[in-house]
This record gives structure tokens, C-alpha cells and sequence, in this order.
């Protein structure tokens, strides 16, 4: 049998080290020397919630346009789809949950990581309070609704399997990503796979006492977002790719320093999240965590969207030990370097 394929830094991380730590020092990329501006589609990972305020704010402000880009931001299906459409060439680049990037390139994708947007998913199971269900020993026996293209989703079995769980006796149902929250609300089922930053603002804005269980406290931590892009893309394209991410850390400069215009603006440009009597509660809560994670060792001391290649490696290593295939790749060295 042959052995898999080692996957090197290189090949992993694309232009990680440009895309952020030099962004974020204040270095700027020269802007390309044409009058047109260069269009880039840009796919989520989900949908435009206040989690991405940042982006919408950056787009409206010029952030990307002073640097040559015309971004096209689309809203997303999940992690796993928007990880496809970007792997595929569907979109130039996109947004997708670390976990979610390493498995997929473990799989044969091809995909690379340019910066990383926070630092922790949570992901986690959130259950009613008032339910059944008190202990991760008691989803045993029953419904778990999950988003079928979820970055979270992935993750399941890997808890199961952590917390003692028997994951053939977890009853996992398919929702469609519109209503995963509501299936849980209306109990169609008993509980469902997340990412806080999506759902928990769905519940507490609705007064929805909900419990939540934590995959990072069974030993799975990720990164939030990482920025991604094709290699076929990046090998053309590296210095408008450096450009778009050099965007985006001053997008979450920007939210970070001035949330209520950052709302504001999001609110502005996407009304229907303003529609419902708690609409901007809804959004306020997204953009209030996704701001507590943009916060953390590897941004206070090296600056916004920095990644520190040594924990991706521990992440990797816990997606391939966990999550992915005997026949998957092996994620790269710790002491490997470019």
C-alpha cells in the first residue's frame, strides 16, 4: 500500500504569512497598474449575518476599491460548499471554517489558506433548557439536526466518539440550512450541530434559553474563518489575492474600532435582518462575537489575521486523527518550514 501524500507548509498555508502578518504591519501591497478595477467574486461561508459586518462595511467604505478590487460578495451554504465552489474555480476566493479547510485538503482538495479572520469556531451542539437533554450522554437516542455542507458538521462523530458518546445510536437528521435553528426552537428535533456565531444569535434574540455544549471542550479547537483561494488562482493572481486580504484586516480594524457604524451599516445594506422586531439585536449579537474572537494571543501580539502555523499544525493533527479517513492525507510537519 503507498503511503498517503505529505502535504508541505508551502502547499498548506498558499501566502498566509503575506495575506497577514505583513497586512496587518502596515505594509501595502502595490495596487495593480490598471485604470479597471479587477473583479473578484468572494463567497461566505454562510449567510450575510452580523458575523460578516466587517466585509459589507469594508466593501461600502472603499477598502477594497483603493487597492484595484471590485469584490462581489455572495452569501454562503456552509463551510464544506463554499470550500467546493472555491476549490472548483466557481469562486476566485472565499471564507471557510478552519476545521473544515484542513479536512478538505487532507481529501485531495485544492485549496489554500491565505489568513485567518478569528480564533475560535464554536462549534458545539445547542440544545433547548427546557429539554431532555442535559449531558452529552443524553443526545443517545436522539434527533440531531445538522446543516448537510456545515463546517461544524464534519465534527460530529469526532465529539461523539470524545465524549463517550455512542454515535450509532444518535439519530442525525438533515435540515435544510434556512430553518436548522427553528427545527430545534419547534422541536422537530432535539438538538442541533453549530457554530455559535450563526445560531446563538438566533436563540437569544428570540429569548430562546438554550444550553450549549462545546466541541472545543472535547479537544476540538479551531480557528474561525480562514481566507481562501485555488492554487491555479493564487499562482496567477498572488499579489490581488494579497490585496483582498490586506482588505479585509482593515475591514476588522474597522469594526472592531467603530461596531455601531459597522452595524449600522451592515443593517443598511441587508434590511431584511431588520425587518423582525429583534433584527438588530440579531445582528448586534453576531458582530459582538465575532468580534470577541478576532481578540486573542495571536492578533494582540502579532496583529489582525495572523496565524500561527504551530497550532495549525495541532489543529491538523486533530482533524486527521479525528475526523478524517485512514486513506486521507497527512497533515504537514510541525518542524517543517518554507
Amino acid at each position: 500500500m503507498s503511503r498517503p501524500t505529505t502535504l508541505t507548509r508551502r502547499k498548506f498555508f498558499g501566502t498566509v504569512a503575506a495575506g497577514g502578518t505583513a497586512a496587518v504591519a502596515g505594509f501595502s501591497f502595490p495596487r495593480p497598474a490598471i485604470a479597471q478595477l479587477a473583479k473578484v467574486h468572494y463567497t461566505l461561508s454562510w449567510l450575510p449575518t452580523g458575523q460578516y459586518a466587517y466585509l459589507y462595511a469594508a466593501r461600502q467604505l472603499g477598502f477594497f476599491k483603493k487597492r484595484g478590487i471590485d469584490l462581489d460578495i455572495s452569501r454562503g451554504y456552509g463551510s464544506v460548499a463554499a470550500i467546493q465552489a472555491v476549490s472548483s474555480g466557481q469562486f476566485e476566493m472565499g471564507s471557510a471554517q478552519a476545521g473544515a479547510n484542513l479536512l478538505s485538503i487532507m481529501k485531495g482538495l485544492d485549496l489554500r489558506i491565505l489568513g485567518t479572520h478569528g480564533y475560535d469556531a464554536t462549534l458545539g451542539i445547542v440544545a433547548l433548557d427546557k429539554g431532555a437533554i442535559k449531558t452529552p450522554k443524553d443526545l443517545e437516542g436522539k434527533k440531531i439536526g445538522v446543516a448537510a455542507a456545515g463546517g461544524d458538521t464534519p465534527f460530529l462523530p469526532a465529539y461523539c466518539r470524545l465524549s463517550g458518546i455512542d454515535f450509532d445510536k444518535v439519530d442525525v437528521v438533515q435540515i435544510d440550512s434556512k430553518i436548522l435553528e427553528q427545527s430545534a426552537m419547534s422541536g422537530v428535533v432535539d438538538a442541533i450541530v453549530v457554530t455559535g456565531l450563526s445560531s446563538i444569535p438566533n436563540f437569544v434574540s428570540e429569548d430562546v434559553p438554550i444550553k450549549m455544549m462545546p466541541f472545543s471542550k472535547a479537544g476540538l479547537q479551531f480557528y474561525w474563518l480562514n481566507t481562501i483561494a485555488n492554487s491555479g488562482f493564487l499562482a496567477k493572481n498572488k499579489e490581488l489575492a494579497d490585496n483582498v486580504q490586506a482588505g479585509i484586516l482593515e475591514a476588522m480594524k474597522f469594526m472592531l474600532l467603530n461596531p455601531q457604524e459597522a452595524m449600522e451599516r451592515h443593517l443598511k445594506e441587508h434590511e431584511e435582518l431588520s425587518l423582525g422586531k429583534n433584527g438588530k439585536l440579531y445582528v448586534e449579537l453576531g458582530m459582538g462575537m465575532t468580534r470577541a474572537i478576532m481578540i486573542a494571543p495571536e492578533s494582540i501580539q502579532h496583529g489582525l489575521g495572523y496565524t500561527d502555523l504551530a497550532k495549525m499544525d495541532e489543529q491538523a493533527k486533530v482533524v486527521k486523527q479525528y475526523a478524517a479517513a485512514s486513506k486521507d492525507r497527512d497533515p504537514p510537519a510541525a518542524a517543517e518550514r518554507d
